[in-house]
């Protein structure tokens, strides 16, 4: 019976910490971050971005790119990259940064790990 009990307590817990992982808790200032490169993001795509907007891209990647796991999960999501490419493409063509962005744009990733999955052809 005591076997028993220890297995259902440690199935709790590892659900438990599971759900936790899933809720993680971030700063508001991450928060922020993320739905503001979701709005920016949006505001590109559908050709409403404005010049005034480098500040908030600015200000929320800077706060995103203090966290990987969840930059990560923004470019597999919504490109923030390419999409950030195309903003300053479109109103700031002669910033330095662009070329360097569009190189690390082109190279998309097929997880958040970063493993390349796929046919990589013949070593011929």
């Amino acid at each position: 019976m005591d076997n028993i009990l220890l297995w259902v307590g440690l199935a709790l817990v590892v659900a438990l910490l599971t759900f936790l992982n899933q809720k993680q808790v971030y700063s508001s200032g991450v928060k922020r971050a993320y739905r503001e490169l979701h709005e920016l993001t949006g505001k590109v795509r559908s050709g409403q971005s404005e010049e005034a907007d480098v500040n908030r891209w600015e200000k929320a990647l800077a706060e995103i790119n203090k966290h990987p796991n969840e930059f990560n999960k923004l470019e597999a999501e919504i490109g923030i990259r390419r999409t950030f490419a195309a903003y300053l493409e479109q109103h700031y063509p002669q910033d330095p940064r662009l070329p360097e962005l569009r190189e690390t744009a082109s190279y998309q990733k097929d997880s958040v790990w970063g493993i390349k999955i796929g046919d990589y052809g013949s070593k011929k």
